[in-house]
């Protein structure tokens, strides 16, 4: 059963002026992502469904790389709290 995962990914390395910038992001999968361009980082605001949040997060951060970006980080949706993550830490 899959559930639907909010995260962002912080990337770099790509010119947010070029012309194919956003179909890049679309191109390799990021099409449930929300692109903007803040203070030289890419930021991706996912809301990716799969199995968990790991799965959600590994396939995202595959799809950014698949652009040339570089992932900088990963931030949790604002609304996920602290004990929401801490069972992710110690699976790892």
């Amino acid at each position: 059963m899959t559930k639907t995962f909010e995260f962002s990914i912080i990337a770099s390395g790509l010119d947010p002026k070029a012309e194919d910038f956003a179909d890049r992001f679309f191109d390799a999968g990021c099409d449930d992502a929300t692109l903007s361009f803040r203070e030289g980082h890419i930021i991706l605001d996912f809301a990716r469904d799969a199995e968990t949040i790991d799965a959600a997060i590994v396939s995202a951060v595959e799809c950014v790389a698949a652009t040339g970006a570089k992932v900088q980080r990963i931030e949790p949706d604002p609304f996920v709290s602290l004990a929401d993550i801490a069972p992710l830490q110690s699976s790892t």
